[in-house]
């Protein structure tokens, strides 16, 4: 919690800037940082939508990579914390592999993208990845 404020804080104080959220500054100022649970749900599910679809899994792992980059960016987190969301959710989704439910789960959802694939729904290259500048 402590982190968070003095993440805040330190931008404001000595750089003249807020977070890249000024509305929800006095909120997030507030509550934990570490580890970074928007980085841990960003690159979980980077890691399971890559095994998913392995031809785009370099542009979906760099998007999740990419959303724990835009925490610090912002001023939410610092970079430790945004490690420690990589580690946790790194941590989760091997847990997860060794959970029958959700073998099950993947392989039918592997199966429903393979045959939207073949049907000519999803197109390669179609969709781009929303690049470091946009907003997440």
């Amino acid at each position: 919690m402590l982190k968070n404020t003095i993440t805040a804080s330190v931008l404001t104080h000595f750089f003249g800037e807020d977070t890249c959220n000024p509305e929800q500054q006095a909120e997030l100022s507030t509550n934990g940082s570490y580890p970074s649970g928007h980085t841990a749900i960003g690159w979980a599910t980077a890691l399971v939508l890559a095994e998913i679809n392995p031809d785009r899994q370099n542009e979906i792992l760099k998007r999740g990579f990419d959303m724990g980059e835009s925490r610090v960016i912002c001023g939410y987190h610092f970079q430790s914390d945004v490690d420690a969301g990589r580690l946790t959710a790194a941590g989760a989704v091997a847990r997860l592999h060794a959970d029958p439910g959700f073998i099950k789960q993947l392989n039918k959802a592997k199966k429903e993208f393979a045959r939207l694939k073949k049907a000519g729904k999803i197109a390669p290259g179609r969709h781009q990845c929303v690049t470091p500048t946009e907003s997440y």
